[in-house]
């Protein structure tokens, strides 16, 4: 695809790291030192991401508005009608959340495509590279934060998931999410003990039980009661994080957790919401889900403050022991 050198093709560099540690990776300064695949594009989760007017509680990484996102992609020179390659950069484990981004906030589904490998397997198969780093000045390392948002009409239209002009319905809120909860915990005590949606965690099991600290202060630990646990490295291929395990194994490892196709309310599948600790990992489980076959993208939401509003918050049920 690449040796076409089609211009309705575009490689998006996705590639994100968490913040912690003496010396944390970092996406974007990896793109600007290279390699690269040549005449690629980088999409940073942190910069297009919802502004700071309309997130109060500044949680990071939080889903863009139609609007930022269309200013994106016109800085990006992407159009509706573009293929998009989204890759990771050796070791990156949380590429998902680019895909899952450009996906849900309104390209063509079939027009996203996530390369399983990373930019190593790329070069080990002689696959064309630019190297040379970036200067701050190149138009690939805008940042939507210095845009003037409120006088841009962008042209890039994006589409709901019916179609519709809007952001559809792909992230839920911490009211949508306590709801669940309550009802979860209402419904494990009547007769039937059915869930009317079901919430699978990404985080570590030591996490998730609140045996090992979260790597952001200031958080409790333990998880939302009624959840399930599926840590999202354990979807992924343990040689190579940029690649899921064979899908067979990523369906059982969902089934072993406790969820079941045939789990349904009213002959429906059950709601998913997958969360984790900011949001990006959940995207894992998401394109996980969707691609094993359990669920439906329709299906399937992220609660996009994950832990930090949630474990941050001093009012919202947590739970340390399995359910």
């Amino acid at each position: 695809v690449h040796q076409s050198k089609s211009p309705d093709v575009k490689f998006i560099d996705g590639s994100w790291h968490m913040p912690v540690g003496p010396s944390p990776r970092n996406g974007r300064a990896e793109f600007l030192r290279g390699p690269r695949i040549p005449g690629a594009l980088y999409f940073d989760i942190d910069d297009v991401s919802l502004p700071p007017s309309l997130n109060p509680k500044k949680l990071p990484h939080m889903k863009p508005t139609a609007k930022v996102f269309a200013a994106a992609m016109d800085r990006m020179g992407i159009s509706p009608e573009d293929t998009l390659y989204v890759y990771g950069m050796e070791g990156c484990g949380f590429v998902h959340r680019a895909y899952w981004t450009l996906r849900s906030c309104g390209h063509d589904l079939g027009k996203v495509k996530l390369i399983q490998g990373s930019m190593k397997e790329w070069k080990d198969m002689c696959g064309e590279v630019e190297e040379g780093v970036l200067t701050e000045e190149d138009e690939r390392l805008f940042r939507v934060s210095e845009m003037d948002l409120e006088n841009l009409t962008p042209r890039y239209t994006c589409r709901g998931r019916e179609g519709n002009v809007g952001d559809g319905d792909v992230v839920v809120g911490m009211e949508e999410v306590l709801n669940v909860v309550n009802q979860n915990i209402s419904n494990k005590n009547s007769d039937d003990g059915k869930k009317n949606a079901i919430i699978i965690d990404a985080r570590s099991y030591g996490r998730f039980v609140g045996t090992e600290p979260e790597p952001r202060p200031g958080l409790r630990g333990g998880h939302m009661p009624g959840s399930l646990n599926v840590p999202f490295v354990s979807l992924l291929d343990p040689n190579d994080l940029t690649k899921f395990r064979p899908m067979d194994e990523v369906r059982d490892i969902f089934v072993n957790a406790g969820l079941n196709k045939n789990s349904d309310v009213d002959g429906q599948n059950q709601k998913v919401i997958c969360t984790c600790g900011s949001g990006v990992t959940a995207a894992a489980l998401a394109v996980a889900l969707e691609e094993c076959g359990l669920r439906e993208k329709e299906d399937i939401s992220i609660y996009d403050g994950s832990w930090i509003e949630w474990g941050g918050d001093d009012t919202t049920p947590i739970v340390t022991t399995e359910d």
